[in-house]
Formats: structure tokens, sequence, C-alpha cells
């Protein structure tokens, strides 16, 4: 969702915000599935403890009666006991309809306001729970594969209509129809059509999957905000001109999540206030997220206490921090990842020893402790860490004497000279020249002249995409929380195409890994998908960013999840 790599999300790092793993659905014919864990691999550093529930017997909070027409900008209340006043740079934000929403910003506040079938919880991408579904069971129909869901009873949506299966079959069927940015969700990774979501009866829904889709891979991108059921009732007593209440949507809310839509501003603000038909019952009744983008001033009103969260400070500005009375520091979870891509049509780099002395000369913990401050963590597998299927093997070191060796080998002794295109400025945390520069210099040491060329990004991407570039240096994240987010991007298309990358071995791993149902067994092949493509493929994986935060340190239960966005309900102060 959302990222630079522009897939359908122009979010990031969709990313990704969509960012989404856990498999947890038993495949047998007519059995009953319940969430079963696996053991994958530790997800990244959070920013706190697990969030804590709140108890079902809590208070409701008082909601503030939602308004048609956004009022003039809130006044900061950073030491109001009833608001958390988040800063973030929020000019992303295209609309709130979770049909739509494709950005960071409409993702952190959509997820807060209505919940899916299936969810994850806090930091942990591994592990599905169940959330407006109790139970659901995957089944082989021979042709077709059925994902079968009991629905919760009790649940009712802010309005204080009933949540039924014709509240799933209505939000799924008009994602499709409406076939905004995140449609593809439904069409394309779940091979869904209208006709293939039904209702048996008011507590059960039933989607058929083609065998060409994965349905443990749609249940994970089930956990994603387009996913959200909408009240049918209250969106259809809002459509304009057959538009399936889009338009209302784009700044109201009709979920069933711990908070509903008060107002938005477009690059003003947006307020979230308590739902008190919620499940799930919200610890502070308001959540008011400013548009502040510069750090500068987000870290002047944190400090003064004009505000609660910051979310888009520098490691400069978090380490001035940390030594501040009544302010913490943080590092979360991010599934962006930065590579380098190589274009396999261009001599020498068609030679995979060629690639191979590449991946070698990189000094990959000079990257991650000295230039870049341990703010980011080393990475040279496809899938990101907090993904179910990370493989966290580092077989590259710097080495230089066996980089030079395998030059020898590939017949380029004395090296080679090449381009390298990356973006200008920075990418959250990292500034692209200085990155470039340091790969410039380790690949000096073996010969390798490279001629860095940063442009923006419209340039680049259109050079990328057209599959001209000699080497790239850029990130991706994945558009869903499950592994193939990545590992058929990167094995297939569209990174592998844009290399020139074409492996049938690599595709056909990335397929099978993709498609597998057994847990154990698709673990397995994502691990060999990525070790194969570790040291087969057009890439150098480089590391994975963190998430810097900085907070008053009376805030509680503040979770950052690796798929861009906070369980708002949890926070207190």
């Amino acid at each position: 969702m959302f990222t630079l790599h522009y897939p359908a999300r122009s979010r990031q790092a969709i990313q990704i915000a969509l960012v989404i793993m856990a498999l947890v659905a038993l495949v047998a014919c007519g059995a009953t599935a319940t969430p079963a864990p696996t053991s994958p691999p530790p997800a990244p550093t959070t920013a706190a403890a697990a969030p804590t529930a709140v108890p079902p017997t809590a208070v409701p909070p008082t909601a503030v009666p939602p308004t048609a027409v956004p009022p003039t900008p809130t006044k900061a209340a950073g030491t109001a006991a009833n608001t958390i006043v988040w800063l973030k740079n929020i000019d992303d934000i295209v609309s709130f309809d979770p049909a739509e929403g494709y950005e960071f910003s409409d993702w952190l506040g959509i997820h807060s306001m209505y919940d899916t079938l299936v969810k994850f919880e806090g930091a942990d991408l591994t592990t599905i729970k169940a959330s407006l579904a109790e139970k659901w069971a995957i089944k082989d129909a021979g042709a077709n594969w059925e994902i079968t869901f009991n629905l919760k009873d009790g649940v009712k949506f802010a309005s204080g209509n009933p949540f039924t299966s014709a509240d799933v079959v209505y939000s799924f069927q008009r994602g499709i129809k409406l076939n905004k940015p995140p449609a593809f969700l439904w069409t394309d990774i779940g091979s869904l059509k209208p006709e293939s979501i039904t209702a048996p009866d008011a507590k059960t829904v039933v989607l058929t999957m083609p065998k060409t889709a994965s349905p443990l891979e749609f249940l994970n991108v089930l956990t994603a905000p387009p996913m959200s059921i909408v009240d049918s009732k209250e969106v259809k007593a809002h459509e304009a001109a057959g538009d399936m209440g889009n338009i209302w949507l784009k700044d109201h809310s009709a979920g069933t999540g711990p908070y509903m839509m008060d107002h938005w501003k477009k690059d003003v603000e947006f307020l979230l206030t308590a739902n008190p038909n919620a499940a799930v019952k919200a610890k502070t009744p308001n959540i008011l997220v400013k548009h502040v983008p510069e750090g500068s001033n987000q870290q002047a009103q944190l400090e003064k206490g004009d505000a609660d969260i910051a979310n888009d400070l520098t490691p400069e500005q978090i380490a001035s921090l940390k030594s501040k009375a009544g302010i913490t520091t943080a590092k979360a979870g991010n599934l962006q990842i930065f590579y380098i891509g190589m274009n396999v049509n261009l001599k020498p780099l068609d030679n995979n020893k060629v690639r191979e002395a590449l991946r070698t000369a990189i000094d990959y913990d000079g990257i991650v402790k000295d230039l870049l401050g341990g703010n980011v963590q080393k990475l040279q597998t496809v899938v990101p860490i907090g993904l179910f299927g990370a493989n966290l093997d580092t077989p590259f070191q710097k080495d230089v004497a066996k980089a030079k060796a395998l030059l020898k080998e590939a017949g380029v002794e004395k090296g080679f000279e090449i381009d390298m295109l990356t973006l200008t400025g920075n990418q959250g945390l990292v500034s692209m020249g200085d990155l470039a520069a340091k790969i410039q210099a380790d690949w000096a040491e073996i010969g390798v002249k490279v001629n860095v060329k940063q442009q923006p990004a419209a340039e680049m991407l259109g050079t990328y995409r057209a599959q001209k570039a000699p080497i790239v240096l850029l990130l991706w994240g994945p558009d869903f929380p499950d592994p193939d987010a990545n590992g058929t991007p990167f094995a297939d298309a569209p990174l592998g195409k844009r290399n020139n990358y074409d492996d049938p071995k690599a595709k056909d791993l990335a397929k099978k890994a993709a498609l597998e149902t057994d847990p154990a067994k698709r673990l397995a092949a994502y691990k060999e998908l990525t070790d194969y493509l570790a040291h087969n493929g057009p890439f150098a994986i480089l590391f994975q960013p963190n998430q810097l935060f900085a907070y008053r340190s009376n805030v509680q239960n503040f979770v950052w999840s690796p798929a861009g966005f906070s369980d708002l309900w949890t926070i207190s102060k």
C-alpha cells in the first residue's frame, strides 16, 4: 500500500499501506477450521507491549455526534484525557470509503471504524483471529475452493442496525462493482466475481474460489481494511446517482468498529469518536489526527504538550528526544524492503556470477549500523520480517576477495562501468543519495564504476517499467499481508519483468508456494523460493526499515502494526 513500488496503491510503501502470514485454516472436505497459529519468524520490534484488551463490562465512552459539515479545525488537546492528538502528514487521504481508500492515512482511520471477517491484532501479522466471523472452514469442492464463514451473533453497526450475512455480501459485491483501487484484492487475488459471494442464511457466508486462487492467501487478504464490512442499509440510504454510497462514505462511516467518523477536512484533520454500539469499546473517546507535514513542527508541538503522538520524525529528531522529560521514543515494524534490481538483458549483468559478485561486495552491516544508525533491520531475502514465510538467513557478507574472484570467473576481472538509477530526496528515514553513494563506494572496491543518477519518481519509474534501467536502487512494500505479495512480484511480475528476469523455476516456485494449502509445506515452499531468488534472481536485498515514533510518556498501549496502522481503540493516557 502501501510505497514507491506503485502497484495498485500509491502509498508508502502499500502500503501498504494496503500493510499483509497466518495459515490458520484446516483444509479438508467439509472440515471446520478455527484459528491455529503456526510458528513463523519473529515480527519486527514493536512500539509497545501487546495491546491490553478492554473488559467487556467497560463503560462506553460518550460519543460526539457526527456532523454533516466539517467544523473549524479543532484546537490541539494533547493534555485532554478524552482525546488523543496524533500529528501526521495526511495529504495522501483520498477517501474513507473502505472500497476506495488505499493510502496509509485513510487506512489508519478505516481500520478503527470498521471490522473485517477475520483480523490480525496489534503488531502480529502471523496469527489470524476471529472478528465478525467466529469460525471458518475451507472445503475442497472439486473444481473450486469454498470458504464458509459463520458470523457472530449480536453485533450492531453504529446506526443500530443488526449485522447479518447480507452486509458481507453487499460489502464484497460493492467493492468489486465500484472497481476502485482495492478491487483487485477480490478479483485478482481471490479470483472472485459478484456471484461468487453467497449467503445461505443470515449467519453464514460462502466464498467460492477457483483452484487458481489460494484460500490461505485470501484469508490474509481479508484482514486488510478494504475488506471491511459496511452497513448495507445505511449505505443504500445515502446512494446518489447509482454511486452505491461512495460519495457519502468518503467522509462518513457505517461500520461496527470502535470508532466512527465525526469529520474529515482535507489537509487539516480528521476526528474519530467512539461508537457506542461497538462490541469492543475504545479506551479514549476521541482520536484527532492533524495534518502537520513538517517534522520540526510535529516535534515542537509534541514537546509543548499540544500533541500526544508524532508520526513523521527523522532519526536525528528521535535521537534528540530520547533525553527529553515526558517523551518516549520507539521503533516499530515496517514491511517495506530496500533492494537493488539488475537488468539481466544487459551485459555483464546477464551473468549470474556478476550479480553474485555485486551482492557479495556490499557492506550490509555498514549500511545498517553506520549509515542508517541501527534504524533498519538487515534483510537479504524477498519476504519481509513479520510476514509468514520470512527467511531470516543472511548469506551475504562483504567479501571483496570473493567478489573479485567471481568477476574473474565471469570474464570481467577488470570490472566494468554502469549506471544506477535511484530517487531524489528521502524515502522515509533513508536518504537515497547517501545510500547510493555507499553502494557506489562498495562496488568501486571490486573495480565496478557506478554512475549514480538520481531522478524524480515519474521519470525513473517510467524507465524501470519500460525494462530499460541498467541498475535501480528502490523500495517495495506488499499490498496485503501475505508472502505472495512479495513472492510473485520478485519471481515474476512486475519486479522480475522490469529487470528482464524470466526464470521458469522461480515462477514455478512462487506459484507453488502461493497455492500450497498445507501450512507447513507452504512455509517450506517459501524457504525454497527465497533461497533461490537470493542467489539466482536479479536482486540484492539490502534491509527493512523501522517506523520511528515519539509520544508523550503518559500514552499507554500504543502499538503499531507493520501493515501500516494502529489499533487506535487500545490507546489511552
